[in-house]
């Protein structure tokens, strides 16, 4: 059955925090003068990207734009999963289905993860078939994809972490001569390993085989495409490195370019093992919802429902920052300059993702809802991860999770 199709990706620079900007551009700046050496890798041949794998965990990532045929089928055995009572039925008797889409950010997560604790106190949060995040979206949505059992750690990673917490900044020489990035994310990587442990990993494929789905996007810097990754398969896959591997994706899609060093991920090809490099889902998309890999109709019908009303439900979107714009005099200095042209291109970016998954979901007839911080806030924030000021942010997202009368259903 022919069916057109609409992707809900858009490409464009990552992140909309003015401290990290600054430092990259000045960055930047020191590179263009030093002709560093790259550091060694072994990257796909480029005639065999589209066909690298994951050792031994075939079928958990899939390149966006593209209908994949894992991801399809994947999909249809979710259906399959479900359990009496998972999801409520609507009149004609099939269950409402009620998706999230979490967008980047950076410390701006604290307001997705202050929306998500006051939507759980109002008592309307519903159980989500599926969950995507992509950058700070990806750190959130593991936990928003468990439910609100996980709400006080998402609150406590939000509200009590620093910018030491996340990076450990590189002096001027190891930047310029063994440098791929201005900072060490050790502390992140550290971060992401106490929360996303082994019972936690055991939890998303006990998740997974319900019939419910997580996904999270990062960058195939080589490949310069969106990947979308099957975060419930790799946990339920029994793979030895599965955890690993869970780690690594949610580090890579928050790992900003040149701010933070990027995550190489080793794949084969006919055997033959090599690396790629993966970085913040951000740099493409700042959020999803598909991502183009999959037709939500074609799956309802082999699941045996031969009609679109056979899988109601809406699709909520967390915009963890402003949509308006903000206006101010830019000064005449070259980083004020191209800071201010990248949070453009990035606040322009989230803009047309909202408009293209506003059509996808029409195409689909799904509901659809999104939410983003205020443009009447104003950040006091003194560091890139300060957390008075993501206290600020996780109260107004609670506050606004709590009413419940937050939610448009129009993009600006």
């Amino acid at each position: 059955m022919n069916r057109q199709r609409r992707s809900d990706v858009t490409i464009a620079p990552a992140r909309d925090r003015d401290h990290l900007t600054r430092s990259l551009i000045a960055g930047l700046s020191l590179l263009a003068l030093s002709g560093c050496t790259a550091l060694p890798r072994n990257p796909v041949p480029v005639d065999d990207m589209d066909r690298a794998e994951i050792p031994g965990m075939s079928g958990v990532r899939a390149w966006a734009v593209q209908i994949d045929p894992y991801f399809q089928a994947d999909l249809v055995a979710s259906i399959g999963q479900e359990q009496p009572g998972d999801f409520p039925l609507d009149a004609s008797g099939y269950p409402t289905y009620h998706g999230l889409a979490l967008s980047g950010g950076g410390s701006n997560g604290a307001f997705g993860a202050g929306i998500l604790n006051g939507w759980t106190e109002s008592g309307t949060r519903p159980d989500f078939k599926a969950v995507t995040g992509i950058s700070t979206g990806a750190l959130i949505a593991p936990f928003a994809f468990l439910g609100p059992e996980y709400d006080p750690q998402l609150k406590a990673v939000y509200t009590t972490t620093r910018t030491r917490d996340i990076l450990e900044r590189l002096n001027i020489f190891k930047i310029l001569f063994r440098g791929e990035a201005f900072t060490r994310t050790t502390p992140l990587k550290q971060l992401i390993q106490t929360h996303f442990d082994a019972d936690f990993l055991r939890a998303v494929a006990a998740a997974h085989n319900r019939g419910r789905r997580l996904y999270v996007g990062t960058t195939h810097m080589d490949a310069q495409t969106l990947v979308i990754w099957n975060m419930g398969m790799i946990a339920n896959s029994g793979h030895p490195d599965a955890l690993a591997l869970f780690q690594k994706v949610v580090l890579a899609s928050s790992s900003i370019p040149a701010a933070f060093p990027p995550v190489f991920i080793e794949v084969t090809v006919d055997g033959k093992r090599y690396d790629e490099m993966h970085t913040d889902g951000g740099t493409v998309a700042q959020v999803f919802s598909t991502a183009g890999t999959m037709d939500l109709g074609a799956a309802a019908e082999a699941a045996g429902r031969t009609d679109r009303e056979g899988y109601r439900g809406t699709l909520y979107i967390i915009r963890n920052g402003k949509l308006g714009p903000e206006p101010q005099a830019v000064r005449r200095r070259l980083p004020e300059i191209t800071g201010r042209a990248i949070s453009t291109m990035i606040k322009y970016s989230a803009f047309n993702d909202l408009h293209r998954i506003r059509a996808s979901t029409e195409n689909e007839k799904l509901g659809f809802r999104f939410i983003a911080i205020p443009d009447d806030f104003e950040s006091q924030a003194d560091e890139p991860f300060d957390p008075e000021e993501m206290q600020r942010l996780f109260e107004l997202g609670y506050k606004m999770g709590l009413s419940g009368n937050a939610w448009r259903d129009t993009p600006p």
